[in-house]
């Protein structure tokens, strides 16, 4: 028997240029803007709900349904006497009282102080402080307030706007005012006010950041007279300034244990009291910190730490032992002594519940609408999330190439899926459209418009816990018509249900025969390509032909399929990608690994999503975005192209925006 002759070389997809990409991750909707602990609680603040994590690391999401004053935390502050932590939001101002686990709210204040919540809110600027005879003292940017313990408010002589405060161990306020050279003020135990300012060792006039130090002392950093950077520690009447050599300008500090953590240039410092028995260890990055006054000598020494910030760090703070990270996209990351990397992460993932598959649809680079095949939509304004549109469940978004965005979506409990059309933030039902399929939880599993305006919709059913591919529906939105296409004779022979008889029928007009257990599709002119569990089908001229192991494919089971710009094809299956040059399929020895989903973008590069991160391919060699290179997680399940050319990925907990 003579051998079968080599198959012709895959011709390759055209290759791209070596420019970097920028990797943009999310765990999370929405920035984390404080962190705080009360008792045994660890509190995380961030644009849209306060987070409640226990020492098991079990969260409880506390919003307005669940008894807060309001939904948008605008400052947090502990007490630790009472093991309260005092909230402010949008809607009002109460305490928590992590012994007994109860919030109450605070009485409304007079109408003739002027406070209005959701104003302090929409300004983001407002700071608390826990008061000694068991209330609270609330800066704004109307002045400075006290509340009690039972409700009483009471203005204070301080009328400038407020950007931070601290209590310190023996009763004093310390006060930063937000004008501009307004310095920092003391109020004493007995009442007094005093401002502290060069006479008294502190040269910082325009202060952001207030923390408490070590030896019942007070941190103040941010600006001198001539705005260079400054920090000054002290208590009562007596203070030093100092400038860092090199200098930087510090985001965030917080105190932990016997030091105070500062975070500045992308790095974390330790500042501590110097001891004689003290070494500081030599380092090429190391920094000093320099009296601007008295001995030359520093009572206190700063040194960088080895932690590694984690992107779009926010917040810092402490609990116990711990070092706590906020930042924009990923959560909360928890440190403990001698760790580079984050130990754990505090994350919701509430974006990634339910999830089923990855849609995308953009108005613009900045205004973008996201389904997951969960409870509803996401929109995204190019720095955060938002829970957006009707409260359904949101099986996929898709957007014509004239420009109009689309959703497909059903009620929890319903049977029907149903078509709206998304103008702005405003979604319209098109009344003419509903998809039916047998089973209790109709899904969406691809959704395409082809150039003529029709929208393909891949159909699949929950039958107990599987999930059944059941064909197409080619949808018209400008007409309502609706057309089901699909091999019934298939799904016999696969031991699937024939069509539910409790669903509406389906119009009587010719189906195309496209296997039923498609998965995935791509369409470009008058050609579809289709990844089903039976091989590779195309549709063309409205001939149907399928592809099978035993007509070169490796694996029968495909499980997504791409058109590249140049008409090449490929296809996705656990035994790597097989590419079709027009005449046959190979499968490049670069490309044989597990592939979940494929997606090709207009400069003709390739991406996967794959178990080991995203793998792209010009042609010629592969390259990885992984944990190492970014990602929050290695495996990731679907992907997908929007008109910017920009990568969206999709693993159990993250989402992955990837722009070249």
């Amino acid at each position: 028997m003579s051998a079968c002759p080599p198959p012709d070389p895959v011709a390759p997809l055209p290759p791209v240029s070596g420019g970097k990409v920028r990797v943009r991750v999310f765990t999370e909707p929405a920035p984390v803007k404080t962190v705080g602990s009360a008792g045994r609680f660890l509190f995380v603040a961030t644009e849209d709900a306060l987070q409640r994590w226990d020492e098991k690391g079990s969260v409880m999401t506390m919003t307005a349904d669940h008894g807060l004053s309001g939904d948008h935390v605008v400052a947090l502050a502990t007490d630790p006497d009472r093991k309260w932590m005092w909230i402010l939001t949008d809607g009002g101002l109460g305490h928590y009282d992590a012994g007994v686990e109860v919030y109450s709210e605070t009485m409304a204040p007079p109408a003739a102080l002027g406070i209005d919540y959701a104003a302090i809110a929409k300004e983001g600027v407002a700071s608390l402080a826990p008061a000694a005879e068991g209330g609270v003292w609330l800066g704004t940017s109307k002045g400075l307030f006290f509340v009690s313990e039972k409700g009483g408010w009471v203005a204070t002589p301080i009328k400038d706007p407020i950007r931070a405060l601290v209590r310190d161990h023996a009763g004093w306020l310390w006060i930063a005012l937000g004008t501009k050279s307004g310095g920092l003020v003391a109020r004493t135990p007995s009442g007094d006010l005093v401002r502290i300012g060069s006479g008294q060792g502190c040269d910082v006039v325009e202060p952001r950041l207030l923390v408490e130090a070590p030896g019942d002392r007070v941190m103040v950093i941010g600006g001198d007279e001539q705005g260079r950077e400054r920090l000054a520690i002290g208590k009562g009447m007596s203070w030093t300034s100092y400038r860092t050599l090199p200098e930087y300008k510090w985001d965030a500090a917080t105190k932990r244990g016997d030091s105070v953590m500062v975070m500045g240039s992308g790095r974390i410092y330790r500042i501590q009291l110097a001891t004689n028995a003290f070494v500081r260890p030599l380092a090429r990055d190391g920094v000093r910190l320099v009296p601007l006054s008295g001995p030359n000598t520093s009572e206190w020494v700063i040194d960088p730490t080895n932690l590694v910030v984690p992107p779009g760090a926010t917040a810092l703070g402490a609990m116990e032992d711990q070092l706590l990270i906020g930042t924009r996209d990923l959560g909360t990351a928890r440190y403990r002594d001698g760790d580079a990397h984050p130990r754990d992460w505090l994350r919701r993932k509430q974006m990634f519940e339910d999830a089923t598959g990855l849609t995308v649809a953009c108005a613009r680079a900045q205004d973008c609408w996201l389904a997951t095949g969960a409870r509803q939509a996401w929109h995204w304004n190019g720095e955060r999330f938002t829970a957006s549109g009707p409260d359904v469940v949101v099986l996929a978004v898709a957007r014509d190439p004239s420009g109009p965005i689309f959703a497909l979506h059903r009620a929890p409990q319903e049977k029907e899926i149903h078509l709206s059309r998304i103008d702005g933030m405003t979604w319209t039902p098109i009344a003419k459209v509903t998809l039916t399929t047998p089973g209790d939880a109709p899904e969406v599993s691809f959704t395409r418009f082809a150039q003529s305006g029709s929208l393909w919709v891949g159909l699949r059913y929950r039958d107990g816990e599987e999930r059944r591919a059941y064909g197409i529906a080619i949808i018209e939105p400008s007409s309502g018509k609706v057309a089901y296409h699909r091999t019934e004779a298939s799904a016999a022979a696969m031991g699937q249900p024939e069509r539910d008889k409790r669903a509406p029928k389906e119009p009587k007009e010719k189906m195309l025969p496209i296997p039923v257990g498609v998965v995935d599709a791509d369409v470009r002119g008058d050609t579809a390509w289709f990844a089903t569990n039976e091989g590779v089908a195309r549709l063309e001229d409205g001939q149907v032909k399928i592809w099978t192991e035993a007509d070169g494919l490796r694996s029968e089971l495909a499980r997504a399929v791409a058109i590249a710009p140049e008409g090449g094809v490929v296809v996705a299956t656990g035994a790597g990608a097989g590419v079709w040059d027009g005449k046959q399929w190979g499968f490049p020895p670069a490309l044989r690994f597990e592939i979940n989903d494929v997606a090709a973008t207009k400069n003709g590069q390739l991406w996967m999503a794959t178990e080991r991160g995203i793998a792209a391919w010009d042609g010629k060699k592969v390259r990885r975005v992984d944990t190492r290179r970014g990602l929050a997680e290695n495996v990731v399940l679907d992907l997908t192209i929007d008109q910017f050319d920009r990568v969206w990925a999709r693993g159990p907990g993250s989402l992955t925006l990837i722009s070249q």
